[in-house]
């Protein structure tokens, strides 16, 4: 649910497809005499709108979330409103409706070159479906960097010298020189009243956190934005950029709960009926543990972003946003209990129908990726008698017409083998044929080791994101599995220290919650690592291996009635009752 400029940034991919060329920002100068070009020639708005969006009824104003003003050059009022729409649908990582805004603004003004760095931003994920009138747009906005247009006899530019800059700063961005952090910050000390380019500065200079907390350039954007914050206490877009820049933090810790969520209810309160905030809230109730809060809030998210589809005739593609919340809300239903009701949602989800010819768009993705492989991971982390089998049955078969359909065309193919390779050599070990399951973990490996060999052309396409999680998720499987075999195969002390040591391999391998999704492994690898204690008697480190579970997923109903049994086991049984009614209210 991150905005596309923020996926590609975090993942390091290199835009190979955006059309700018050898451009540097030097050949474009601020202001300049009127020079038409070709493009300019047969230049028409349309070029830009893509027959999926020229077919949509106009998209609706939520005056609410413009929050962060900016003056827009154009001699349309509405091309404006539509523009500051779009911005504000950024912000809030909703790059859809806002590429549908900037789409209007150029309608009504095809010189507003705002818009055209609008629609820049909002499809900037390589090789998406939209990524021809992507590049148009580009061009078209470098064109109209040091365009004029004649007023009472004068040559007077298109746009101001700050949209000049913005436009400059977003070749950056796009060039991925290593500069862009760069070409933001410039741009918001130009101008230190604009509230816009300080907060995409200040944000651009994130590089994430690590097992100890945020990293240098994270921390010192956190104390940045938190000094914007004070300054806009009630500003919808700055509280959203606040949050974002916490919602990859390690463990949901003190400040998450007592500070963050605060603040995001607030923004969930200014803006109830719009679904990206509600799945905002939804993300922070969870991971502070308030899995019935997260409930309700992607409940409602849900239900805006079904509502929004049916009003403006769109399908899934083009709303990828119910896909999310419809994800995320399956695995807050299972982490407080309800496998049943989650199921339900993976079924929905797994038996929708994907277009080949829409693998290129977000929605494709999310189900290709995300929600073909729900119901099966689901069965995989219940982990009941008989749950392996149905967890392959639930995926796509190697003849099913749909792996034939898309196989060479998406790289989730790979991630398809390589999940039932880990399943099969799940039931061999269930079965007690430890031979046979160390085949079926070298046949993952294989496969595995294929598909990270193609994280070059993974960076070229647009499902970049499901590829980085799909990887990751992998690598704890693979993991977790060897250290499984090593377990069913151990016979002496160093061979249960060798297991050990992959279990804590898997427990390492986790990586934090990104972009606004659940996690790919439902349950945290602790667990597994708490079992094995268990199974060796040593309570005491159970115990110690669950509470980490928590804190890695605050309110985990496994987690919490595994540690109340360990706690059981070693005399503690005061904690145990505490624990025993956080795990009622859980519950309910």
């Amino acid at each position: 649910m991150w905005p596309n400029w923020m996926r590609v940034l975090t993942v390091g991919a290199f835009f190979s497809g955006v059309g700018l060329g050898p451009l540097n920002s030097q050949d474009l100068p601020l202001v300049g005499p009127p020079v038409p070009s070709a493009l300019e020639k047969i230049f028409a708005a349309d070029q830009v709108i893509h027959p999926v969006v020229a077919k949509l009824p106009a998209p609706e104003f939520v005056d609410e979330i413009v929050s962060i003003p900016m003056a827009i050059s154009s001699r349309s009022s509405l091309a404006s409103r539509h523009v500051l729409q779009g911005l504000a649908c950024i912000q809030a990582a909703w790059d859809f409706e806002a590429y549908r805004h900037f789409c209007k603004a150029v309608k009504e003004d095809p010189d507003c070159l705002m818009a055209y760095w609008g629609i820049g931003l909002s499809l900037a994920s390589p090789n998406n479906e939209f990524s021809r009138q992507r590049q148009i747009a580009l061009n078209r906005m470098i064109e109209l960097v040091d365009a004029t247009t004649e007023i009472n006899g004068k040559a007077l530019p298109i746009a101001s010298v700050m949209e000049q800059r913005y436009a400059l700063a977003l070749t950056e961005l796009f060039a991925l020189r290593g500069n862009a952090r760069d070409a933001f910050k410039k741009l918001s000390e130009y101008y230190p009243n604009n509230l816009q380019a300080k907060c995409l500065a200040i944000y651009l200079q994130r590089d994430g956190f690590d097992d100890y907390g945020p990293k240098p350039r994270q921390e010192a954007a956190m104390r940045q934005m938190e000094s914007v914050v004070n300054e806009n206490p009630d500003n919808v877009g700055v509280l959203s950029f606040w949050a974002m820049l916490h919602a990859e933090a390690p463990e949901a810790t003190t400040k998450l709960r007592e500070q963050i969520l605060p603040l995001v209810r607030k923004v969930a309160r200014k803006a109830p009926n719009f679904p990206p905030y509600q799945h905002l809230l939804g993300h922070f109730e969870w991971r502070c543990g308030n899995h019935l809060l997260a409930e309700i809030a992607l409940s409602r998210a849900s239900e805006l972003y079904a509502e929004h589809m049916r009003k403006h005739m769109l399908s899934v593609y083009e709303c990828d946003g119910w896909i999310r919340s419809q994800l995320y809300l399956a695995t807050v239903m299972y982490s407080r209990g309800g496998f049943d009701e989650a199921m339900a949602i993976a079924g929905n989800l797994s038996g929708l129908k994907v277009d080949v010819a829409r693998l290129g768009s977000t929605g494709a993705n999310l189900l290709v990726w995300e929600a073909a492989t729900l119901p099966a991971r689901l069965y995989l982390v219940r982990g009941q008698r008989g749950d392996i089998e149905k967890a392959i049955a639930c995926l796509p078969e190697k003849d099913s017409p749909f792996l034939k359909e898309v196989k060479g065309r998406t790289l989730s193919v790979f991630y398809l083998e390589c999940l039932m390779r880990y399943l099969e050599c799940r039931k061999e070990l269930e079965a007690g044929n430890v031979d046979a399951a160390h085949r079926e973990r070298m046949a993952l490996d294989k496969i595995l080791l294929r598909m990270k060999r193609l994280r070059d052309q993974a960076m070229k396409r647009s499902s970049i994101s499901e590829y980085v999680r799909a990887v990751g998720a992998l690598e704890v499987y693979a993991a977790e599995v060897r250290g499984l075999i090593a377990l069913a195969r151990a016979a002496t002390d160093s061979q249960r220290k060798i297991a050990r040591s992959w279990l804590k391999t898997a427990v390492e391998k986790q990586r934090r919650p990104s972009l606004l999704m659940p996690p790919v492994v439902l349950s945290p690898m602790e667990v597994r690592l708490a079992e094995f204690h268990a199974g060796a008697r040593n309570f005491d480190q159970a115990a110690e291996s669950y509470q980490a579970a928590i804190r890695r997923r605050p309110n985990d109903l496994v987690s919490l009635v595994g540690y109340r049994d360990s706690l059981i086991r070693i005399g503690r049984k005061d904690e145990a009752e505490e624990v025993g009614k956080i795990i009622s209210a859980v519950k309910k």
